[in-house]
């Protein structure tokens, strides 16, 4: 389940280690307006049979966690990266209804959202230049409604009914997601493990190898 891109492209790092054992599904988002809009589209894309896991980064994260909240029965060990319960940025996404759309497609806007910022002593030239060069092939107003739609997000009363196994990877260096953040989904996920990873918010695409091993051996062992 993508980020705020919603269109999945940003796994490309990490679908090659991921594939060879698992049946994977990339779920997309049109141009919705409504929390509640991205939960029934995940709802419609899921698989009609068997158990599955999901895997959902940043924006995604309150929506799988309400999409295990609604179908618990179906859904397996799964995985959350660099996400919240509670919009991280409320005040400031909610200015969005202020910012004209065409300030919604600039690179700028892109490197703030997705945070692609080097980490000392680090070289992501090879991943660098994928998340902005699809940040700046979305439409202003696509990605001013999903800013819109952040603002509102607050799902942490779902949170002590949801007893999926979870695995929670949080990077050291988000500038986006704190610890805050972070605390509040472990403090009240019953069923939670964390790891910390010295890496930015675009974790599974800086980070993938790490990313694919820890996802890889929660699924199967909590599984």
């Amino acid at each position: 389940m993508p980020g705020l891109d919603g269109t999945g492209k940003l796994f490309e790092p990490i679908i090659p280690l991921l594939k060879p054992h698992f049946a994977l599904q990339i779920i997309t988002y049109p141009d919705l307006d409504k929390f509640t809009d991205f939960v029934d589209c995940v709802l419609n894309q899921l698989p009609s049979s068997a158990e599955f896991s999901l895997v959902a980064e940043s924006f995604s994260g309150p929506v799988a966690l309400a999409v295990m909240a609604h179908r618990p029965d179906r859904i397996g060990p799964s995985v959350l990266s660099a996400t919240f319960a509670r919009s991280p940025l409320a005040e400031l996404t909610h200015m969005s209804n202020y910012i004209p759309d065409q300030m919604f497609s600039i690179g700028a806007l892109g490197q703030f959202c997705l945070d692609v910022n080097e980490v000392e002593d680090e070289d992501f030239s090879e991943t660098q230049p994928l998340p902005l060069n699809i940040t700046e092939q979305l439409d202003g107003s696509l990605l001013k409604n999903r800013i819109s739609a952040l603002s509102r997000i607050d799902i942490s009363a779902l949170l002590p009914g949801i007893e999926i196994p979870i695995l929670y990877l949080h990077g050291l260096q988000d500038r986006i997601v704190s610890e805050k953040d972070a605390l509040m989904l472990q403090k009240n996920l019953p069923n939670i493990s964390r790891v910390d990873i010295d890496g930015p918010h675009l974790l599974l695409q800086t980070r993938p190898q790490q990313c694919a091993e820890l996802i890889l051996k929660h699924v199967r062992s909590a599984g």
